[in-house]
């Protein structure tokens, strides 16, 4: 399994009343800095594109199909299959297995 790794700062989403409803992390645009490269490299499907220079499409293709065309933001509360999220502090991190 191929992973996309990243980290970010979790914002809280509050409603009228400033009681908070959930929490948000902005999805950033995945670079080859992002991606676990050896695992890429023997991935069945993505191994004969990790070095070339169709990869950033590829991920901007993963990155649409598991969090949606126009999805900036991941909520915490509803996590797409293949996504794991480590709330533990200050920094969230999120794991895409590919």
């Amino acid at each position: 399994m191929a992973r996309i790794e990243f980290k970010a700062k979790a914002q809280i989403v509050y409603n009228q009343d400033n009681a908070p409803i959930y929490k948000v992390v902005r999805v950033p645009r995945f670079q080859r800095s992002h991606c676990d490269m050896a695992a890429f490299r023997t991935h069945p499907k993505y191994g004969g594109f990790a070095n070339s220079d169709l990869f950033p499409g590829i991920l901007g293709r993963i990155r649409r199909d598991v969090f949606g065309r126009d999805a900036d933001y991941l909520r915490l509360d509803q996590v797409p299959d293949g996504v794991t999220v480590a709330d533990t502090g200050f920094m969230v991190d999120v794991t895409v297995e590919v």
